[in-house]
């Protein structure tokens, strides 16, 4: 059903063609309505003020003296300024009609001559002949006037006239219009109504179709940037809003619209980070377990070799229990192996403990006074070694850290320090930098460098670059991996950088706040 729907014709598939011919059907339904009613409108119209014109026209003839010698010139001014026709009669006194016509206006002469005598009376054809006339009341009034349709006997032409009898009931004053006038000025203007009607019938569509464009364009933006969207899978794909001061609906639809796909691409971009992210989870659980793997198959490798020397000399000391000076020599071999196995198993207590911490006491601490601790544990190592430690750090700086955890850091980059030195003047320095959101602490010793493929592999467990001479000294290649797992734990990062005339460990640490400013 929704298909056949779908693929049903449409004779406007455009919403614009749509709108304005909907308006169009109605606006020339209203004018047709009006034009077909206004013959009739029109010709009412006109009557009711002809109608007060020849009411006015009365009441003036009713004040001119029909005896002075001026009254034909009175009465034609009163046609004239009227734009009527005028027929005065007098009651006969042999009646009680009014037979006498005083003053009537012919097809070829006035026949009142102001003296009461008429001339040419053979040719009297007066226009109006209201007194031989067929006459259609209309309306009656409460002063004798009365109004309606005259029909000349004669002529057959019809009139639309007012009688209007004086206060004597001697005379009585006809005003007439041709009713063919009333008829001719309504269809003049009906059809000028018509040609105007016209004018702004197509002035108006014109207006009114660039309008709908004008509204309706918004919506075909919004179909045509929809469609895009639809198709397209960019982020930077907006649909025009008009930035105007008068918003309609659809500037506000096209906002929403526009909000509605920025929110749909934000949510697109954190659901892909997400997805990401889960991979790079499942990818970094991989390397970690790969990584517990060969953790588990180095410290195997590291504890076999100490536990063989154990069980040799053990073995031996049963030969040479004569020989005293034998015996002490196999069991201080023992006590030292026993020792690196200690060492060797407190260094790996120590980096699961900091791998497997899910929470970590910070608090502020001097940074400077915390380096001038850990150099002091060291001392006898640099007096042993000839080594001079310069700590730059003098500056009271506050740092924000685990500090028994942190103390893991300096302490192991102290001894890769003294392990890796060299040179004449064997020298240890550690300074600082001002990183913006936190601390770069630099342990710079001299030295030769170390090679580039080396530097990553440093922070590998039990990776060590001179195995022999590094495991005779009792260093196991786990103090750069307590070094990473520690930084890593505080979201911090640490590194290694061949410098001139050595080598430079870093580490960061956040910044933290003075006693005062908390």
């Amino acid at each position: 059903m929704a298909y056949e729907e779908r693929k049903r014709f449409k004779l406007f598939p455009n919403v614009r063609i749509q709108v304005f011919v909907q308006f169009i059907l109605i606006f020339f339904l209203i004018i047709s309505v009006t034009l077909f009613s206004s013959s009739s409108f029109y010709t009412s119209m006109i009557e009711s003020s002809k109608m007060f014109e020849m009411k006015e026209a009365g009441q003036e003839l009713l004040e001119i003296d029909l005896h002075a010698s001026d009254a034909l010139k009175k009465i034609s001014d009163v046609e004239n300024r009227h734009n009527v026709l005028v027929e005065i009669y007098e009651k006969d006194n042999t009646t009680s009609e009014y037979t006498k016509n005083i003053y009537a206006k012919c097809y070829h002469r006035i026949m009142f001559d102001g003296s009461d005598k008429y001339e040419n009376k053979e040719n009297f054809n007066p226009i109006i002949n209201f007194s031989s006339a067929s006459t259609e009341v209309f309306n009656e009034y409460d002063d004798k006037t009365y109004a309606g349709m005259s029909t000349n006997t004669v002529t057959q032409d019809n009139f639309f006239v007012l009688v209007t009898p004086d206060n004597t009931g001697k005379y009585i004053f006809v005003t007439a219009v041709e009713y063919s006038l009333i008829d001719a000025m309504a269809k003049s203007i009906s059809l000028s109504a018509i040609i105007i009607t016209t004018v702004i019938f197509i002035s108006v569509s014109i207006a009114i179709y660039f309008y709908i464009t004008r509204i309706t364009k918004p919506l075909n933006d919004i179909i045509y940037g929809t469609k895009i969207m639809a198709e397209e899978n960019d982020k930077s794909i907006r649909i025009p809003a008009r930035d105007s001061i008068l918003r309609t609906e659809t500037d506000d639809a096209i906002l929403n619209i526009n909000a509605l796909y920025e929110s749909l691409m934000l949510t697109q971009e954190r659901l892909l980070e997400k997805s990401e992210f889960l991979a790079a989870q499942l990818k970094e659980k991989d390397i970690e377990q790969k990584s517990r793997a060969k953790f588990i198959a180095d410290t195997s490798h590291e504890l076999k070799t100490p536990i063989a020397i154990i069980q040799g000399y053990a073995e031996g000391i049963k030969y040479v229990l004569d020989d005293k000076n034998a015996a002490n020599e196999y069991c201080d071999t023992i006590i030292d192996e026993c020792a690196r196995m200690t060492d060797l198993v407190v260094n790996m207590m120590s980096l699961s403990n900091i791998q497997h911490t899910d929470e970590l006491n910070y608090s502020n601490f001097l940074i400077n006074e915390f380096i001038d601790d850990r150099i002091k544990l060291h001392n006898k190592i640099f007096e042993k070694n000839s080594i001079i430690i310069e700590n730059r750090i003098t500056d009271d700086i506050y740092g924000y850290a685990d500090v028994s955890k942190l103390q893991f850091v300096i302490n192991n980059l102290i001894s890769n320090a003294v392990s890796y030195i060299g040179g004449e003047e064997k020298k240890i320095v550690i300074r600082c930098e001002d990183l913006d959101m936190c601390y770069r602490i630099f342990v710079f010793n001299t030295g030769d460098p170390l090679p580039q493929d080396t530097l990553r592999k440093l922070w590998d467990s039990f990776y060590r670059q001179d195995a022999a001479r590094l495991r005779s000294e009792g260093h196991f290649g786990l103090g750069l991996s307590i070094v990473k797992a520690t930084q890593d734990a505080h979201s911090q990062q640490c590194g290694v950088d061949n410098t001139e005339g050595g080598i430079e460990f870093w580490f960061d640490i956040a910044k933290g706040k003075a006693p005062t400013e908390e």
